[in-house]
């Protein structure tokens, strides 16, 4: 199997210029079956050789590849956590002070669904507070075709499944089946193409200095190789301001909790915080925020 892998890799390299290696085998072993089925490739052979005739089946297996899959307010439990303590925390550490307003980084947008979650809760709280601090949010993704989604900011009925009657009437205009962001919320967004396996960048161009008090990564470093993961979490972790938030996805959990410093902000979710000073043993800054988790995501 493994040799069949690499007879795909080393076409998709050598005839297209595509390096896959970095993914995952799983998800590259995955993607192969679905392609062999599709293009009727009885062997790798007869794979490959499609593959080096046709440049659009190369395109198609890359973007197989690619987790595109968003929702909004996606994991009940890590908004909870983010409206009812992290957005807060950082609300007040900026309210009165010479800092500036909250910078966010949106690493994976895909169509842009995440991004708007959190401009919701921010400018919420900004226009509910006698003192709004403002916000940025940098959303990035390695497919143009879902930032041209995510530009439009406009979804169906059904993507709007996790979002609050509140919010749907405050920050989108409905039309037909159809709900678009509000502009205002727009503005406070900016979409840019980045890859996160750039070894010549730590951040997003469009952010100017790559410091951020807000990341979120989420189900996106499952499908590297543990290498790949490592590099990504040393990118995500170096543009974390100290007392930074990182957060993703549930299942990469274990992932995560290698770095050693970043801490669990609350056990249940994949929320953690970067070290403000360097760690030592029997010292923890980890609060008791449980008692303050609330549910989100309901539609009220």
């Amino acid at each position: 199997m493994k040799a069949d892998l690499q007879k795909v890799l080393t076409t998709m390299n050598q005839i297209h210029g595509t390096e896959l290696s970095c993914y995952e085998e799983s998800i590259l072993f995955k993607s192969l079956e679905a392609r062999y089925t599709e293009t009727s490739s009885a062997t790798v052979d007869d794979y490959c050789e499609y593959l080096s005739n046709h440049r659009e089946e190369a395109e198609i297996l890359f973007r197989s590849l690619q987790n595109t899959h968003s929702e909004f307010f996606r994991n009940t439990l890590t908004f909870a956590l983010l409206e009812s303590t992290v957005l807060p925390s950082l609300v007040m550490e900026r309210q009165g002070t010479e800092k500036g307003g909250i910078r966010v980084w949106s690493a994976g947008c895909a169509a842009g669904e995440e991004a708007y979650s959190l401009a919701i809760l921010l400018d919420e709280r900004a226009r509910t507070s006698e003192h709004p601090v403002s916000y940025q949010i940098f959303a990035t993704d390695i497919s143009e075709n879902e930032l041209v989604r995510a530009e439009r900011g406009v979804y169906d009925e059904v993507r709007m499944q996790n979002v609050r009657l509140k919010h749907l009437h405050a920050y989108f205009n409905a039309r037909g089946d159809t709900h678009t962001v509000i502009p205002r919320l727009r503005d406070h967004i900016h979409f840019s193409r980045y890859d996160l396996l750039d070894t010549h960048s730590t951040s997003p161009p469009t952010s100017i200095y790559g410091t951020f008090d807000l990341i979120i990564c989420a189900n996106l470093l499952i499908y590297y190789r543990p290498e790949v993961r490592q590099s990504i979490l040393e990118k995500l972790c170096s543009s974390l301001v100290p007392g930074g938030y990182l957060v993703t996805g549930e299942a990469e959990r274990e992932m995560v909790e290698q770095v050693d410093n970043l801490y669990p902000v609350f056990r249940p979710a994949a929320v953690y915080r970067k070290r403000s000073r360097p760690n030592r043993e029997g010292i923890t800054e980890n609060p008791d925020w449980n008692s303050s988790i609330t549910q989100t995501g309901s539609r009220e």
